[in-house]
């Protein structure tokens, strides 16, 4: 996990913003490299979850900074890290949504401890447990491939369920 040196609301605000940002795009390229509904539909409500937290971080950075957000241009040291590009393989893709949730929670629950203010703290807590949700249902939705050499047969618990409907 990336170290998180700051204290300060503003950049820990700017870091969710620029992070769900990141993991909105990330759900929507992963959505569009299967064809199985169900699963499009699980990935393409993370990506809507991202854009509600990062929604709510925005309206969470105005109450403390008192400044409206009209765009954000974030350097180096506002961006998590620790965050992966989606892949164009989606097994792949699933492997790194994994990895990113579990960065996002613990982001969250790191930066959630760091505050003593109460609605900072709840915020931040909240984040990381909707993140720590996103990984439970990643994790029960799709199996990890029995043999990584195994690229053309499908391991999605969703994708086997499509396959046999059909």
């Amino acid at each position: 996990m990336q170290n998180i040196f700051t204290a300060d609301p503003i950049e820990a605000l700017k870091m969710s913003i620029q992070s769900e940002k990141e993991m909105r795009a990330f759900y929507n390229k992963a959505a569009s490299l299967i064809e199985d509904d169900d699963a499009r539909t699980i990935l393409l409500g993370f990506a809507g979850h991202a854009d509600k937290h990062r929604q709510s971080s925005i309206d969470m950075y105005s109450k403390f900074s008192g400044k409206k957000i009209l765009f954000l241009n974030l350097d180096k040291r506002h961006k998590l890290t620790t965050l992966q590009r989606c892949s164009e393989d989606f097994y792949d893709a699933i492997r790194i949504a994994k990895r990113n949730e579990k960065e996002m929670s613990a982001f969250y629950s790191t930066v959630a401890r760091r505050f003593m203010e109460p609605d900072l703290r709840s915020f931040f807590r909240k984040l990381a447990t909707d993140n720590h949700q996103h990984l439970t249902l990643l994790e029960a939705s799709f199996e990890e491939p029995l043999d990584e050499n195994v690229e053309t047969s499908d391991h999605s618990l969703l994708g086997r369920v499509a396959q046999e409907n059909q």
